[in-house]
């Protein structure tokens, strides 16, 4: 059954329940009204009966003197039976018929019933006598009940007729809201399987200028759909930019692989050649190291340990500064800074950062290294005064083989992961990386949470000279 099918009848149902409980209150509320006036009726009969009787005590004699007057009510086609104070019956209309008897117990106390006389169902009356003019005794009253259950069966089938009419009204327009407010979700289906079908993920769904829940799922489809494309497009890229990186030290190994059969080359180019291929090995290596760590879990690819952050970046910058003597590095660490992470990998993040800012300096150009607490977290910070970063790079540097055109130009070597490695090793420690880039320079700025540090390490930190 399809879903437009199980609205419509969904819907059906529920004016179903609201027309089934109208006609219920309805056909009550009229029952009521027509059997309390038709004991109303009774009453009045009942007095008006009364009424004519002479005064005295209900007994024979009084019957017989006013006999007239009761056959011309019951000319009249009242149906009544009168009975003195020990319950015989006096007077009866009820002719061929047996005594109507009222209900078990006592005589004295009023009561409504309802019994079957002569094929006919009859409402009664049963009023006990006690005015001035006449003690004891009792009076019956009837009416057919055909007059009544012909309306009330009139009331149910004109309930029943229009409830029938009503709901078939109602299922057509049902029918066709329900197809108009399933059209975006048909159009979303259809979207998706053109998508499936072609793996074409540039369609989209119009957009609704309505923000209802329909246009909700449209945005938030069109969102995912973009998504997917933008997340394909990134790894055809990614693919590509590897397999380019991979080709070169590749061809090279081919290359000097081709020399090194020669049996005449002299041994020191035979050396060279090796050196060469083991250089573009171990390059090709580190290369596919750090693909494998980007495209792997951060989870599993991470270590936590307690790492003095302190001492590694003291040990990089002196490293940094004994590979590039002619830098100059102003460097200013806070001493014994403890943050749980990966030694290993925030060596590569700090060393990807200092020769970065290194290779975009001018010749001379200072290199400024600062590492501080602020509010339990490290921060490092790594400024260069090199050629800076366009406002329309800026957004672009962390990505995956992203080099811009200025950096290209000035530095022809590497690849473009190293930001992208730091990123992915600093958010995957819970820390944060940023950068911020003016004409004079640029700085990186790396915070990591401060590990809790143990009774030595603050003796150590507090410790005077």
């Amino acid at each position: 059954m399809s879903l437009r099918l199980r609205i419509t009848l969904l819907c059906v149902a529920l004016v179903a329940v609201v027309l089934a409980g109208f006609a219920v209150t309805v056909t009550f509320l009229a029952s009521t009204r027509i059997y309390a006036s038709l004991d109303d009726g009774l009453t009045a009969q009942a007095n008006s009966i009364i009424a004519s009787l002479p005064a005295g005590i209900l007994d024979e004699s009084l019957i017989q003197s006013n006999r007239q007057a009761l056959e011309t009510e019951e000319a009249a086609g009242l149906l009544f039976q009168i009975r003195d104070a020990s319950g015989k019956v006096l007077y009866s209309s009820f002719r061929g018929s047996p005594e109507v008897l009222p209900p078990s117990g006592s005589l004295n106390e009023p009561a409504v019933y309802e019994r079957k006389v002569a094929q006919q169902q009859l409402r009664l009356l049963h009023m006990p006598i006690d005015s001035a003019a006449h003690g004891g005794g009792s009076i019956e009253v009837g009416r057919s009940m055909k007059e009544t259950d012909e309306a009330l069966t009139e009331i149910r089938g004109t309930l029943i007729v229009g409830g029938i009419f009503a709901l078939l009204l109602t299922s057509l327009p049902a029918y066709f809201i329900a197809g108009r407010a399933l059209d975006p979700i048909r159009e979303v289906s259809r979207v998706a399987r053109r998508v499936e079908r072609t793996s074409d993920f540039s369609q989209r769904l119009v957009e609704r200028p309505t923000a209802d829940e329909i246009g909700e799922l449209t945005a938030t489809f069109n969102d995912l759909i973009q998504r997917i494309e933008q997340t394909l497009a990134a790894h055809s890229r990614f693919l590509a930019e590897a397999s380019h990186e991979l080709r070169r030290p590749l061809t090279i190994l081919r290359t000097n692989l081709y020399i090194l059969r020669d049996p005449d080359l002299p041994e020191a180019d035979r050396a060279a050649c090796l050196e060469r291929m083991s250089r573009e090995a171990s390059a090709m290596t580190s290369l596919v190291g750090d693909l494998l760590l980007l495209n792997r879990d951060r989870a599993q690819s991470l270590e936590r340990a307690p790492v003095d952050l302190s001492r590694l970046c003291g040990e990089e910058a002196w490293r940094m500064q004994l590979a590039e003597p002619t830098a100059s590095l102003q460097v200013q660490i806070a001493p014994n800074l403890m943050v749980e992470g990966d030694a290993q990998r925030l060596q590569q993040v700090v060393r990807n950062l200092l020769e970065n800012a290194i290779n975009y300096s001018p010749e001379g150009g200072a290199v400024e290294i600062y590492l501080s607490e602020r509010r339990g977290r490290a921060r490092l910070s790594v400024r260069d005064s090199g050629i800076g970063i366009s406002a329309e790079e800026l957004p672009k540097i962390f990505d995956r083989f992203y080099r811009g055109a200025e950096a290209t130009r000035v530095h022809r070597e590497g690849i473009g992961l190293g930001l992208s490695i730091a990123k992915y090793v600093v958010e995957g420690l819970g820390g944060d990386i940023s950068v911020e880039s003016r004409p004079d320079g640029t700085t990186f700025v790396m915070e990591l949470t401060v590990a809790q540090r143990s009774g030595r390490q603050l003796r150590d930190t507090l410790a005077v000279p």
